[in-house]
Formats: C-alpha cells, structure tokens, sequence
C-alpha cells in the first residue's frame, strides 16, 4: 500500500523523476509506490529505491578492472597484453566524460567504460558543485581553489560563464559493491584535487580489499584549494589509514613535496 505525504499540487510527477534520476546514478533500483495527497486528490507514483545488491553489468570476458578516478584527458588504459582486463574511468567533468567516451571507448571497444560522476567521502554523496577553471578540463575540484592562484581568477578567456558545473557525487564504497565480487581490481588511481582520501575513506575494509594496488595523489602541503572542514589528504593521515585498512606505502613520488603520488599495496590475500 502507497504511504501518503502531502506535497504541492503536481509535485508528484517532478518527485518521482527526480527519485528516479538519482536511483540511476547511485545506485541500481527496485521500484515502489508512493501516494502524494492534495486537499482535492490522491495521486499514486512509481518511484525507485536503493535495491541491495545491484550490480554493474561488465562483459563477462572482463575478469579485470583497473578503476581511474579523476583521469582528466590522460586516463589509463587497458593493457595490451591482457585482453581480460578493463579500465572504469570516473571522470566529473561533463565535456571530458564525453571526450573519453568518445575517444577511448571507441578504441577499446568493451574494455574501457565511462562513468560521468565525482566521487567523494560519503557525506558529500548527492549532488554538488564543481568548479571548474578552464573548459579544457585542466583544473576542476569540488573545493574552490584559493584566490592567490593564478588560474583561479574570474574573468579568464577559457572559462564557461563562472566556471561550475554541477554534478552526482558516488561514493568508493558504493562503486566498488556495485562491480561484480568475480572481477579483480589490480589498481585503484585516483586525482581528484585534495579528496583522494576522503574517498578511500568510503570504502570499509573488505570492499577496500578487492584492490590490489591503490596509487593516489596527496598533498604535503595544499597549495590550489580550500578544502571543507574534515579533509584532509597529507600523507601524515593517508599512511594510518591505509595501514588499517591492510595496505603499506611502498612509493612515493615527490618525498616532502607539494603534491606527491603515493602508491600502496595491499598486504596479504583480499
């Protein structure tokens, strides 16, 4: 039986689209029935729920995911010498999510997979702004980049308007449920202008250890943008982290620097 709720009249069919946009964003869906009353009539709709379990549908000849977070222009891509493994890039911006269909989906033809999203620490899953400073894809962050940053200026000839786009933001934890138990994930790379962590951080232990390699860009000392209260993404907070979720520091690029890639590996069996 419907549960009746009492929004303005015609909110029916504008809440049921929107229940569903976000249902086939998040995550996959069973459907419900939810009856909106006015004070002149009950109207029922067919809206869409979280249903447990959903899963990303792959090739079955993919038996390996390699997962590219923020991959900009330059994603990873699937290895030449192993026609079982695949790449997922998560990619935020509209315009390049369009490009890496495009240009990279063509080329790999079943192996290399577009998902047009941010990704962030859970409390941040929704949908939010994303600030972007030119429209060659360059710069963009969920964060608003300091103001002594030379690319950060209004007024520049190659933004869009004022520069935000706004965007569905996933979580790590539910990306990784949704990809079926069967398909490894050998790397995890993520670039994602200060939340890298944050995201690592949505994914509990198990999920986390699917991964067999995690390679992500921290920060020694943040120089581009204003993070939100709570992330961080030194390596001084990633190494603890990682060490519980059963990973050890075995590189890194840029010791003491700014911005550094730091790569983990998982120790012992997933």
């Amino acid at each position: 039986m419907g549960v009746p709720v009492f929004p303005p009249p015609g909110a029916a069919r504008v809440l049921a689209a929107a229940a569903l946009f976000l249902c086939g964003v998040l995550t996959g869906c069973r459907l419900a029935t939810l009856t909106f009353q006015s004070s002149r009539q009950a109207t029922s709709a067919r809206i869409v729920i979280p249903a447990a379990g959903a899963l990303l549908s792959f090739p079955p000849t993919i038996r390996r995911l390699h997962i590219n977070v923020g991959p900009n222009y330059s994603p990873i891509t699937p290895p030449g010498d192993d026609p079982a493994a695949g790449v997922l890039a998560v990619e935020a911006q509209l315009e390049v999510a369009s490009v890496l269909r495009e240009r990279f989906a063509r080329a790999h033809a079943d192996r290399f997979f577009v998902i047009s999203a941010a990704l962030a620490g859970e409390q941040h899953v929704g949908f939010r702004s994303l600030n972007m400073y030119n429209h060659k894809g360059q710069s963009s962050s969920l964060a608003v980049a300091k103001a002594d940053r030379p690319w950060s200026a209004d007024g520049k000839e190659t933004r869009i308007g004022r520069g935000v786009e706004f965007v569905p933001v996933l979580s790590l934890g539910r990306l990784l449920h949704a990809i079926p138990a069967d398909i490894s994930i050998p790397l995890l790379k993520t670039d994602t202008q200060g939340f890298d962590l944050a995201i690592i951080k949505s994914a509990d232990r198990a999920a986390l250890r699917r991964v067999d390699r995690v390679l992500a860009e921290v920060y020694g000392i943040n120089k581009n943008y204003e993070l939100p209260d709570g992330v961080v993404n030194g390596l001084d907070a990633w190494v603890p982290h990682m060490e519980r979720m059963g990973f050890m520091l075995v590189n890194e690029s840029n010791p003491g620097g700014g911005e550094s890639d730091a790569l983990f590996e998982r120790v012992g069996d997933a």
